[in-house]
């Protein structure tokens, strides 16, 4: 009786894992999340080294998964000016496989966001691929 359990269990971890694994986005879009964050007062090169972080952390993991900063256009006096306080950021998922551990690197780059940082919002889309 407790092996077919196990063997239940294993068979529906399995599946749960398979479905985290599946792209659930169109032919030719990938899975990607954008963010809008705040950056706070003297936070952009604090933020901008969370990017490189996290970038670093899906390297060491082997996960093509990247994340790219993009800077954000307000409006100054004689046209649009880059703003400080303000970037998106567009992680485009690459793997599919099921994200690696959180382990203390993780947590660095997300200490890293939090402390130059608030996010705004955060959407998930499917991005076409190659681009």
């Amino acid at each position: 009786m407790l092996r077919t359990i196990l063997v239940a269990a294993s068979l529906l971890t399995k599946t749960a894992a398979t479905a985290q694994m599946a792209n659930p986005c169109p032919d030719g879009t990938n899975p990607a999340t954008i963010r809008h964050s705040k950056v706070k007062p003297g936070g952009w090169a604090t933020f901008a080294k969370a990017v490189a972080a996290h970038n670093a952390w899906y390297v060491s993991h082997g996960d093509p998964t990247r994340t790219t900063l993009i800077r954000v256009l307000t409006r100054g006096g004689s046209g649009p000016v880059v703003s400080d306080a303000e970037a998106v950021t567009i992680t485009r998922y690459g793997a599919t496989k099921p994200q690696a551990t959180r382990d203390t690197a993780y947590s660095a780059f997300t200490d890293l966001y939090r402390q130059s940082s608030e996010m705004a919002d955060e959407t998930r889309v499917c991005l076409p691929t190659g681009g």
